[in-house]
């Protein structure tokens, strides 16, 4: 079922980057990397319903933003390389935190508080 729902993604996506004048590459390139990208290892759906999670705290910060002064640095410890992906996505994508390195197991991070 996820393979299926990272080639449907995949191809939406692809459609919409060339267009459907080439409906065939993108059919393509999307089974290529469904292949290559199989559910057990990357959940690419997990990862985007957490990202539309954070649309309410994005709108927020944006807001709250003008009235901090305060900044600090702070490291989060991350296991694997798809969890250190996931929570640079979703540090990045909020107005008050910036991901600014990366070292063996730790992600530095900018805030504003």
């Amino acid at each position: 079922m996820y393979m299926i729902m990272n080639f449907l993604m995949g191809l939406l996506f692809m459609l919409v980057f060339f267009g459907i004048e080439k409906f065939w590459l993108s059919f393509f390139i999307s089974i290529v990397v469904s292949v290559f990208i199989f559910p057990g290892k990357y959940n690419f759906i997990k990862l985007i319903f957490d990202v539309f999670k954070l649309i309410p705290k994005i709108i927020y910060e944006s807001f709250v933003l003008f009235f901090l002064k305060d900044e600090s640095i702070e490291d989060l410890k991350y296991t694997d390389d798809f969890e250190m992906l996931r929570k640079i996505i979703k540090i990045t994508i909020t107005p008050k935190t910036l991901v600014f390195d990366h070292d063996d197991d730790y992600i530095f991070i900018h805030k504003m508080d």
